[in-house]
Order: structure tokens, then sequence, then C-alpha cells
């Protein structure tokens, strides 16, 4: 590992990636950590950085002790789907998009629903031209998780034609196991977070 801090500097990634990192690190309170606009990018960059470093400490010494460094990672498939609400929207309906459903493997529901919803708005951030007529001031966005294992002795009796994704989960009512939701203001933050290292990036 290099500690040449010039080296250092010129391997920095871009705010939106850390985001990402952090949100596959499953770090909680990652809206608080990631956006605070009162701050300057380099550092915003700086604070998530150090949040990475002491939560990637922490996740280390806590593997250590339940000693998962010597036994085969086993992780559950869950099935998520995210949906959106805005003042025109009577209830939820299903986000636009190929990201707003599908399956993933985690250890449980709620790090799934965690990880998979920022992933959601990274993607909006990032085809955000897209989705501009779409975007909102209003919008809150919730992606709804299922262990499909569970779910599936309901899914079978209620619609047993159907085939197993969430969209079936949430048409049978099954409940799911875990429920993320953002505000429009934290929707919006994000978004704007993104917004803000491309445009820093590329003046650079």
């Amino acid at each position: 590992m290099t500690k040449d801090l010039t080296d250092v500097r010129d391997r920095l990634v871009p705010l939106r990636r850390l985001h990402q990192v952090a949100a596959l690190l499953n770090m909680p309170h990652l809206d608080e950590t990631a956006t605070h606009h009162d701050a300057p990018p380099a550092g915003r960059r700086a604070a998530l950085y150090a949040g990475i470093a002491d939560w990637a400490r922490l996740s280390a010494q806590a593997a250590e002790q339940l000693g998962e460094f010597d036994s085969p990672e086993v992780a559950d498939r869950f099935a998520y789907l995210i949906e959106y609400c805005d003042q025109h929207s009577r209830g939820w309906h299903r986000a636009p998009g190929e990201h707003s459903d599908g399956t993933a493997l985690g250890d449980t529901a709620e790090t799934v629903a965690e990880t998979v919803l920022p992933h959601y708005i990274t993607h909006l951030a990032e085809h955000r031209d897209t989705y501009q007529l779409w975007l909102v001031e209003s919008l809150s966005l919730r992606a709804s998780v299922w262990h499909v294992d569970s779910a599936e002795a309901h899914r079978r009796s209620r619609l047993p034609n159907r085939p197993s994704s969430a969209c079936t989960y949430a048409e049978a009512g099954v409940p799911p196991h875990a429920v993320e939701i953002r505000t429009p203001s934290q929707v919006h933050r994000i978004l704007n977070l993104h917004t803000d290292a491309v445009v820093n990036g590329r003046g650079s």
C-alpha cells in the first residue's frame, strides 16, 4: 500500500463513487454522512473517506469476532421492488426503469433495502435527463424487500400461476420483510450531491 500522499491524491475517486462504496459496505446514516452541502466538495469527500475508513475498521473487527474469515459466506436471496409516490399520485406505484425491481444476495432484508435504494437513486442521478420530467420536488421513494424462500409459500397459495418476483409478492399481498423510504428532501439531496460531483469532476 502506498504511503505517498501525492500518489494517494491522484487516486482519489469522486463523491458519487464514494457514495456507492459506502452503500455496498452497508454504512448506517449514509444520507447524513454524504450530503453536507454546507461544506465544499473537497471537505465532503474527505469526510466521507474518513467515515468509510472508520466503518471499514469496525466491520473488520466485527467480522473477526464472528469468525467469518474462517468460514465461507452464505447469503440469502431477496427480491426488491422500488416504488414512488408524489403529490399527483394516490398511493405507491412502481418506479420507472429496469433497475426498479430485481433480486439481490444479502444477509438480511434490511441491509438489502438500505443498499438497493441508494443504488436506484444513483441510477436516477446518472441518467437525470431521461427521468427529468418525472423527478418532481414532491417525489418520495420506497424499497420493499422480500426474503424469497419465505415469500414463496405465500405466493404459491395466492397466485400459483404467476412467476416469482417482487411485483408478484406485492400483488399477492405478501408483506415485505423490510422497507426503506427516502423523503423528497432526502431524494433531492442525494441527486444534487451526484450532480455537484459530476460538475466538479468535469471542472478539474
